[in-house]
């Protein structure tokens, strides 16, 4: 991105993960950086963030891009051989819970391909509200409309706590579990601290009432280094919960450290660490509520 604002400028070497680090890093490699204690340490209420999805938004951000493209897929392509070789069409869509959007797009008929700009006013998907643009572009297809790919380009989309700089693609054509290809710097705007979210691979997979979700990539905390981070199990996030009832994530660091975070329900987490690198996990934060991360 050309926004400097965001520009990581913390550590990149390979973290030593330990007790003092090892929540900060599980639970920055899970939520996308920010976590309760660095916001509450930045001056605000830990209250003020109940039942808001901030933390753990960066994640389903795929899901709302989603959904935004499919929505105008709705309202901006038909399936007509009469259709001009280049078409633009732009509109306004009231998001599910309030505020809108705003997109223009140029559709090129003969290569099955798009591109143009959405614009987020407070728009709000399950909870989550973000404002900012992203760029767009990807291909459909010339029987049926239906967009196939996405590929999003964006400089700052925020929900008023996090901003995001990065790109990221969705092959719209698979069923479950979807693909969404992430990078990005997670900017949190209170404290100015930035995060890295380097090539991070999301299987989603959504069902009625909940959504799983695996994350495997590289997350970089500008005070500690980076880690490589895998899934174990899926994490399960319910439409109604902020956060996840269950699943497993692990990550590693250097000199053969490394640590896990268990969701045990919606309420719950407990993070283990292996601090000496022999395979033990000589260190238990105990069980601990996801609110006092």
């Amino acid at each position: 991105t050309d926004d400097s604002s965001t520009d990581y400028s913390g550590r990149n070497d390979l973290a030593v993960i330990d007790s003092t680090n090892a929540d900060d890093l599980t639970e920055g490699a899970l939520s996308g950086g920010i976590t309760r204690s660095k916001t509450e340490s930045a001056g605000f209420a830990q209250k003020s963030l109940t039942k808001q999805s901030s933390v753990f938004w960066p994640l389903r951000l795929p899901l709302v891009l989603k959904y935004s493209v499919q929505k105008i897929e709705t309202a901006a392509l038909s399936v007509d051989p009469l259709r001009p070789a280049v078409e633009t069409k732009s509109g306004i869509l009231q998001g599910g819970c309030g505020g809108r959007l705003l997109y223009s797009m140029d559709f090129v008929r003969d290569a099955n391909v798009f591109d143009g700009s959405i614009s987020f006013q407070n728009y709000c998907f399950r909870g989550i509200t973000i404002s900012g643009e992203t760029g767009v572009d990807g291909t459909y297809g010339s029987g049926t409309g239906k967009f196939s790919t996405s590929h999003f380009s964006f400089d700052e989309l925020s929900d008023g706590q996090i901003a995001l700089a990065g790109e990221l693609s969705l092959d719209l054509m698979q069923q479950k579990p979807i693909t969404a290809n992430f990078s990005a710097y997670s900017k949190e705007l209170a404290s100015g601290q930035v995060y890295w979210i380097k090539d991070y691979s999301m299987n989603i997979a959504e069902f009625i009432g909940f959504t799983e979700i695996e994350i495997f990539g590289t997350f970089y905390h500008p005070e500690h280094g980076y880690v490589e981070s895998t899934t174990l199990e899926p994490f399960i996030v319910h439409y109604e919960d902020e956060w996840p009832t269950s699943g497993l994530l692990r990550i590693k660091g250097a000199d053969n450290t490394r640590a896990q975070l268990t969701a045990l329900n919606q309420v719950h987490l407990s993070i283990e660490a292996d601090t000496d690198g022999n395979g033990g996990f000589e260190w238990d934060s105990g069980v601990i509520f996801w609110d006092d991360m």
